[in-house]
């Protein structure tokens, strides 16, 4: 029920972030800026987006609610809801690279990574997710890699050298980080490492 709570917590503060991150205004380097985290938030709404509605076994209720009153929020929802009954999207990270492409590319901007890698570095994501559930279930952090380690089965996806590196920034501070912080720097440090250490498929 945590898990569920907080990816309905993170769409609402990822829709508050994507309405209001791009000032009129803005030199040419804050529009860069702008430009990379107008990006940046929309990949990530789509990935919890799809983390909720696939993980609740289609759940409509967990999505569309966070998307009341915007178009595009409601347009990023169908195509979502679209694109899983065609088959097209079997994993969340799939839909943050094809959103973060398509942001991308309207406004000029280079990821510097294939849309396949960035999907399977979105779906690294998942390994924040769940060691920082753990860690709010009180469970030992060894317990806790044991945990996500069984759930977490395709070592190309889920490198188990990767799940300790992250169960340090989870279980080392004193009070638990931010876990959007934390599912950003996992994502954009794997879109940003050479391609062979992301190249499998995240459709596996």
């Amino acid at each position: 029920m945590r898990l569920r709570s907080m990816l309905s917590s993170w769409l609402g503060c990822a829709w508050l972030v994507l309405c209001t991150i791009t000032p009129v205004h803005a030199q040419p380097d804050d529009a860069a800026r702008n430009a990379f985290r107008a990006c940046d938030a929309q990949a990530f709404l789509a990935l919890n987006m799809a983390r909720n509605y696939l993980m609740s076994n289609r759940n409509r209720g967990l999505v569309l609610p966070h998307v009341e009153g915007s178009e595009i929020g409601r347009a990023m929802a169908e195509d979502l809801f679209d694109r899983v009954e065609r088959g097209e999207i079997q994993h969340p990270g799939q839909f943050a690279a094809d959103t973060l492409f398509k942001c991308a590319n309207s406004l000029k901007l280079s990821v510097g990574a294939t849309k396949e890698q960035a999907a399977v570095c979105f779906t690294r994501t998942d390994i924040a997710v769940l060691l920082d559930a753990e860690r709010a279930r009180g469970v030992p952090r060894q317990k806790a890699v044991s945990n996500v380690s069984a759930k977490l089965t395709v070592r190309s996806l889920y490198p188990m050298a990767l799940m300790h590196q992250v169960a340090e920034a989870v279980y080392k501070p004193e009070k638990a980080p931010d876990v959007r912080e934390l599912m950003g720097s996992v994502a954009w440090s794997c879109i940003h490492a050479p391609a062979p250490r992301a190249a499998s498929s995240a459709s596996r």
